[in-house]
Formats: structure tokens, sequence, C-alpha cells
């Protein structure tokens, strides 16, 4: 069976690296036009009620590039993105990915999905037991976009993701600004009491870098290491100074 995939859509990957070691520990499966238009602009496009249909055709088509591309070969697992709303949906959800997975060959331990920022949670509870009940059969499950977004912290409240990923809106700049650099030290201290180990994504300068690891923090995602990549898996580059 082949993906349904619309031709005007391309699956790139951008790597998540520990900057302590220089492995990759994720690539990220991300949507692109053909022309290199953004997730955002591409997924706008789509009419809302084909929303959930054309998410999980993306999905499939990840996996089989990822396949196709040797990822189950490296280091690194597979991380996809998924609208809050599609969780639990009977045709489009989390289980018809898992089934794609499974079909293709693909290894369910090196699979985590991600609560995408692209829509709002409505009801952070009723999605954090489905979310419960999902991880009980064996599924990854992340959160991403954690302080900023619809409702992250009250999910995280009431659910335990199996990852974290702290948005570039949050970090951006934050060695140069006191009061940011604040804000997300008070924000890896309120994953670590949930006993996550943060992501955090679009670091772009050294600055940034070197400031997120003077906190202990080893899983970056950004510019600085990489950028998305059609058609490969992009290895990333650490610069001096993270260790």
């Amino acid at each position: 069976m082949t993906s349904t995939l619309a031709p005007p859509f391309a699956i790139a990957f951008q790597p998540i690296v520990d900057v302590e070691t220089g492995l990759t520990i994720a690539q990220e499966a991300l949507v692109r036009g053909r022309a290199g238009q953004s997730a955002g602009s591409v997924l706008a496009a789509v009419p809302l009620p084909d929303r959930y249909r054309v998410d999980a055709d993306i999905r499939r088509a990840a996996i089989e590039e990822a396949l196709r591309l040797g990822l189950p070969a490296t280091t690194a697992a597979l991380t996809l993105n998924l609208y809050p709303g599609c969780v639990s949906h009977p045709e489009y959800g989390v289980r018809r990915t898992a089934d794609d997975a499974a079909a293709l060959g693909f290894p369910m331990d090196r699979l985590v999905f991600e609560i995408s920022e692209m829509e709002a949670v409505e009801d952070p509870e009723a999605l954090a037991l489905e979310l419960g009940a999902l991880q009980r059969r064996g599924l990854r499950i992340a959160l991403d976009d954690v302080g900023t977004g619809h409702a992250r912290m009250p999910l995280l409240m009431a659910w335990r993701p199996d990852g974290a990923k702290i948005a570039r809106e949050v970090i951006m700049g934050l060695d140069l600004d006191p009061q940011r650099l604040e804000q997300v030290r008070l924000t890896l201290a309120q994953l670590n009491s949930f006993g996550l180990v943060p992501v955090v994504e679009g670091v772009e300068t050294v600055g940034e870098m070197r400031a997120l690891r003077a906190m202990g923090v080893r899983a970056m995602q950004g510019y600085l290491f990489a950028r998305p990549g059609v058609g490969v898996l992009p290895v990333p580059v650490v610069p001096d100074g993270a260790a």
C-alpha cells in the first residue's frame, strides 16, 4: 500500500541532538510544500473537513520516507506531529498511524508522537485520559511547545507525557535577556518536578546554546545544528562550547 499524500506535499526531517555526545536523538518529520513552503502555510490550505485525513496521510508518508532513508539503522527515533483532536479519531487517529507503522515494518519503540500546537485543546482532562490510555498500550507521546500555545500547562498538569519540548518563542535570545533567562529556568524546574527531560527547539545562536547548556539542557533542535532537509536525514553539527 502506498501513501495517499497529495503531490504538493513533501516530507522534511530536522534532527534533535544531544549536544554533549553529538548523537542524534530523533528526527522530527515536518511537512513542506514542493517549493519549500512552511508547514503552517501548507496545512492552512487544507479545507477544514480534510484536515485530519491529510494529517494521517502526512504521518504515513513520513514513516515511509524514514524507512526509505534508513532511519531505523541510526540512533534516532522518528517524531510525528499530531493534532490534539486527531488523537482518538476513529479513522485518522494515533491507532491508524500505529497500524500503518506495523504494516510497513517500522519499529514502534522508535516512534514518538508530539501533540501539536496547531489546534486548541478544549478539554485537557479528557485528552489526558485518552493519551494515558494510548501510552498504556505502549505508544510514546510527547508534549510540544511547553510555555506557549493552547492550554499546554493544564494538559501537563493532568497527564505525564513521555517527553516535553520547549518552543523557540520561550528561549529566543535568553542569553541576552535576564528576565527571559529566569522564565526558562522556571519552566525547566517545572518540567524537572514532573520527571521530564526537556528538548529545546529553535536554538539558533551559540549564546542560546551555551545558556541552555549551563542550565543542564542537553537535547536541542534548531538551525544552529541543522536545518530541515527534504530527501535526507540531516546530520547535526554541534559548535564548540556545548560541553
